[in-house]
């Protein structure tokens, strides 16, 4: 390894990931100590699992002063991804033709903000909360696609595997936290601590991100000049561009299959990932009865082994390129399959094993892990089609990846508004089985993980002084 800088800064982008993932996750947890438990009326249909609801791990007695109808919870939460949908395409256009420093630091910024005024806007009117949580996905939409472009910029191609699953591993690992966290300070200090305690922190990331990192290693200043060379000399490396961007290949872009079979599997693969984070605690609380405090340990400890073994699978993916063992392409496929496959298998002895807790919560704990191959698989192709292009490629696919993130909230709370029964739950576990090994099909057909043709730009793109430099490393080479 020369050098550390570029582990520093991996290790920036997995904190960020982890800030702007909790954040985002977090309300999913909240809302059940926000809202008062509704009574079960005297002629409705009986809860399932009752041997549960008095034994040691009883119903939660925390009770919230909002009376939302599950509807109206199923929005709060899921309002925050029509937002992060609509400014996807946006956002990742800004992230590539901007200085993507910055862009991430607003996104942190602003993250930190709102969560801070999400208890006040609450307590006004719920639908200003509506607005709130829209912003809030609104602001965050820029998160992945900047991802992809300083990837493309501190990422060594020969490390890309490894490097990759550790920033991405900020993902699962800021979902532990705010899972855990989030049941801890309710208990303790109720619902509105959460987001007092968890919108202050990031701002200190912020300021330690201003302060230290640059936009890309042509620039950073605490860098080793032996260290910048190898980032820079390496295959694919993303240089900055002059004022005079590149020409944006639409036309080359959506005609190529490769990038229609990502956004098809960024679309449907993103079904299983989305109903684990932001309805699988409603099933374990509402069918299972576990409480909030056990229902965050469970949840949150699958998310944990996603952050070890991520890194240790991108770390074998690599070992087999380097190895000439197998391509890109198939090191993508694998991960794809692993993260499509399984969980639609696992998901539908789910939604028939009844009220077997202890076989529900171990399966949905694997189903977690497997299903956060996702990181490793289709969300970073965009980066192996075209690293010049990687931020309006991500604002482009996951502007319908994040379709499921929006829709399977909304149609929890539709299938379950009555009532909590295997049946109205299976109608989502059905959903996800289809839209799982739909993904899995297409990708494996269609997919790739080589470099585009149309990843080339034009040589004035680039700047002088990048260009210069370039030049200088190979005569030193000679």
């Amino acid at each position: 390894m020369v050098g550390y800088v570029r582990a520093a800064y991996a290790m920036m982008l997995c904190v960020a990931n982890m800030i702007i993932y909790g954040l985002k996750v977090n309300i999913a947890t909240a809302i059940i100590g926000m809202t008062k438990r509704k009574p079960v009326k005297e002629g409705e249909t009986a809860p399932q699992c009752p041997q549960f609801t008095n034994d040691h791990t009883e119903v939660s007695t925390i009770q919230g002063p909002f009376e939302w109808t599950p509807v109206e919870q199923g929005l709060v939460v899921s309002i925050y991804f029509a937002g992060y949908m609509l400014g996807m395409f946006p956002s990742g256009y800004c992230a590539d033709r901007f200085n993507s420093k910055w862009v991430l630091i607003v996104t942190v910024f602003f993250n930190a903000v709102t969560t801070i005024l999400l208890p006040l806007t609450a307590r006004a009117h719920l639908h200003a909360l509506y607005a709130l949580r829209f912003f809030t996905g609104l602001v965050s939409s820029s998160n992945l696609p900047v991802m992809n472009v300083l990837m493309g910029k501190w990422v060594v191609y020969e490390e890309k595997g490894m490097w990759a699953a550790i920033i991405y591993a900020g993902m699962p690992l800021g979902t532990v936290i705010s899972i855990l966290t989030t049941a801890q300070i309710m208990s303790a200090a109720g619902w509105e601590a959460v987001f007092y305690v968890h919108g202050t922190l990031p701002l200190i990331w912020c300021v330690i991100f201003i302060l230290f990192f640059a936009d890309n290693p042509e620039s950073q200043k605490f860098i080793t000049e032996e260290e910048r060379e190898y980032i820079c000399g390496t295959y694919a490396h993303r240089k900055p561009f002059s004022e005079n961007k590149p020409r944006v290949p639409w036309k080359a872009i959506f005609t190529s299959v490769p990038f229609w079979a990502l956004i098809l599997t960024n679309t449907l693969g993103n079904f299983s990932w989305y109903f684990l984070l932001t309805t699988a605690p409603l099933y374990m609380n509402h069918v299972l009865k576990f409480n909030i405090k056990a229902n965050a340990g469970i949840t949150c400890f699958p998310y944990l082994i996603i952050a070890i073994l991520n890194p240790c699978l991108g770390k074998l993916l690599d070992w087999g390129r380097t190895r000439g063992i197998w391509k890109m392409t198939v090191a993508r496929k694998i991960a794809v399959t692993i993260s499509c496959v399984p969980t639609a298998v696992l998901i539908l002895i789910i939604a028939y094993i009844g009220c077997h807790r202890l076989a529900t919560t171990i399966l949905l704990c694997i189903n977690i892990v497997v299903a956060g191959t996702v990181f490793i698989g289709h969300l970073c192709n965009q980066n192996d089609l075209s690293p010049n292009f990687a931020g309006i490629l991500m604002g482009i696919t996951n502007t319908p990846g994040t379709i499921p993130a929006f829709v399977i909230p909304a149609l929890t709370g539709h299938f379950t508004k009555n009532e909590h029964t295997f049946g109205t739950w299976r109608n989502i576990f059905w959903i996800v089985i289809i839209c799982q090994i739909s993904a899995w099909l297409i990708f494996t057909i269609f997919g790739s993980g080589n470099i585009q043709p149309w990843n080339e730009v034009e040589q004035n793109a680039v700047t002088e002084e990048v260009a210069s430099e370039s030049r200088n490393r190979e005569n030193r080479r000679q």
